[in-house]
């Protein structure tokens, strides 16, 4: 059954439809995040309203009306106090920032991550922003997400710990 709707969903990227996301779509996009994790850090209805605030940059993927992934990015000026925000706000004086890429699991690898990753490196480009920043885990390993950023041009910039020392992440750099 999974492969089946890969496969519809296959066929169906090229209806894929990139938009901004609205204060009605929070809910909806907060459960989306919490079946993500680990791989994106959990939050709160509350935290999901005041990313959506500060970003500067708040899209989500749909295909047939519904949800199908979505990516927060911010520069920095936003009021954010995420570990690896903070480290490239200390390291980099332009960026844009991308918190977090969310896409439904069962259609993973179909090519929403790379729709929406393109569609944010246009939007940096339009506001003349050099770079995009990101993360991902080294430890818990996701290595899908590693082959995904070293395939989409980002180099490694650094390494830390966080969450007390339980993950360790790779943070990521792109010349846009």
């Amino acid at each position: 059954m999974q492969s089946d709707m890969k496969s519809f969903y296959s066929k169906a990227i090229d209806t894929l439809q990139i938009r901004d996301a609205g204060t009605n779509d929070l809910e909806d996009l907060l459960k989306l995040n919490q079946a993500n994790l680990p791989h994106v850090g959990s939050i709160s209805l509350n935290e999901m309203e005041h990313l959506y605030k500060e970003a500067n940059y708040f899209r989500l993927a749909q295909l047939n009306a519904k949800a199908a992934g979505f990516l927060i990015a911010f520069d920095p000026g936003a009021d954010y106090n995420s570990l690896n925000f903070q480290w490239f706000r200390a390291h980099y004086p332009e960026f844009l920032y991308i918190d977090r890429i969310v896409v439904t699991p069962d259609i993973r690898r179909s090519g929403v991550a790379t729709s929406l990753y393109n569609d944010v490196e246009i939007f940096a480009r339009k506001h003349n922003i050099p770079m995009l920043a990101c993360e991902y885990n080294l430890r818990p390993k996701n290595e899908v997400s590693r082959s995904f950023h070293l395939s989409y041009g980002f180099e490694e910039c650094g390494t830390q710990e966080t969450e007390e020392g339980k993950k360790t992440v790779s943070l990521q750099i792109k010349r846009v």
